[in-house]
C-alpha cells in the first residue's frame, strides 16, 4: 500500500522556530503517520509550540466553518418559513423535537463515532467505515490548538445532504423541520466548541462548558464529558466529569488554562 504524501508549508521567521521544529518532528521524508483510533486510541494532547499563532489558528477555524454556517442556516430558515406557512403547530412541534433531540444526538455521535475505533476488515461497509471514520477526531485531541481540526467543516456535508434528501419523502412541516432544527443546532454547537478552544467569555454557562470540555481534552478526560453544549446526557450514561469540574464556581473564567499548554 502506498503512503499518503503530505505537503507541509513551514512558517517562516524567527518567532516560528519552535513551530518549524514541531513540524519536522511529525513529518519524515514528506510522509506522515496517519492517526487511527482503532490502532492508536485517542491520543493525549501535545504541548502547543511557542511559535504557534493562536489568533491565526482561530481564523483558520472560523474560515473553515463560515460556508457550512451560511448553507445550513439558509436551509433551516427557508424550511422554517415554508413549514410555518403550511402548518404552524405541526412545524413548531417537529422543530422543537429536533432541538430537544440535539443534546442526545451530540452526545452519541461524539462518544461512539468521534471516539469510536473502526478497524479495517473485510466487507465493503466495514472498509468504508474504517476509511471514513477511523482517523476522525484523533488529530483534534492530539492538537486541540490546530484550527484545521476544531470543527467538522465541509466533511459534514454528505451527512447533511442525506438528511435533507430524506426530508423530500415527508410533508414539509414534519421531518424536514426536524432536520432543519438539527442542522441549526449543529451550527450553534460548533461555534460554541470553537469559542471554548479560542475564547474566554465571562458568562456562567461558558465558564461551565469550558471547564467541562477542557477536562475532556486532558489525560483523565478522554472517556468522559462527551457533551459539547451541556453535560446533560453524561449523567445517565455515567460519563460525567468529576463533581469539582462541573460545580466549582470559585475560579474565574480567566483563570482556566488554555487548551494545550504553551512551551518555550
Amino acid at each position: 500500500m502506498s503512503q499518503e504524501r503530505v505537503v507541509v508549508r513551514e512558517p517562516t521567521g524567527p518567532r516560528f522556530a519552535s513551530a518549524r521544529k514541531e513540524l519536522r518532528t511529525v513529518v519524515s521524508g514528506g510522509a506522515r503517520r496517519r492517526l487511527l483510533k482503532s490502532r492508536d486510541g485517542i491520543p493525549h494532547p501535545r504541548p502547543r509550540p511557542s511559535g504557534v499563532d493562536v489568533a491565526h489558528e482561530a481564523r483558520i477555524a472560523r474560515r473553515r466553518f463560515y460556508p457550512v454556517t451560511f448553507v445550513y442556516t439558509a436551509y433551516a430558515l427557508a424550511v422554517f418559513a415554508l413549514g410555518l406557512r403550511e402548518s404552524a403547530a405541526t412545524a413548531l412541534s417537529w422543530a422543537a423535537a429536533g432541538v430537544c433531540s440535539w443534546p442526545l444526538i451530540e452526545y452519541l455521535f461524539h462518544r461512539h463515532i468521534l471516539h469510536g475505533g473502526f478497524a479495517d476488515a473485510e466487507g465493503l461497509v466495514r472498509r468504508a467505515l474504517h476509511v471514513w471514520l477511523d482517523s476522525l477526531h484523533a488529530e483534534h485531541h492530539e492538537r486541540p490548538w490546530d484550527g484545521r481540526h476544531v470543527n467538522g467543516g465541509p466533511a459534514t456535508v454528505p451527512v447533511a445532504a442525506i438528511l435533507v434528501l430524506t426530508g423530500l419523502l415527508a410533508p414539509l412541516p414534519t421531518w424536514p423541520m426536524f432536520v432543519a432544527a438539527v442542522l441549526q443546532c449543529y451550527v450553534v454547537e460548533e461555534w460554541i466548541h470553537y469559542a471554548v478552544h479560542f475564547h474566554r467569555f465571562r458568562i456562567r454557562y461558558f465558564h461551565f462548558i469550558r471547564r467541562h470540555h477542557l477536562f475532556h481534552h486532558g489525560a483523565r478526560g478522554r472517556d468522559v464529558a462527551f457533551g459539547l453544549t451541556s453535560g446533560l446526557w453524561d449523567v445517565p450514561f455515567k460519563t460525567a466529569a468529576p463533581h469539582a469540574v462541573r460545580i466549582d464556581r470559585r475560579s474565574r473564567p480567566s483563570a482556566i488554562p488554555a487548551l494545550g499548554a504553551e512551551t518555550s
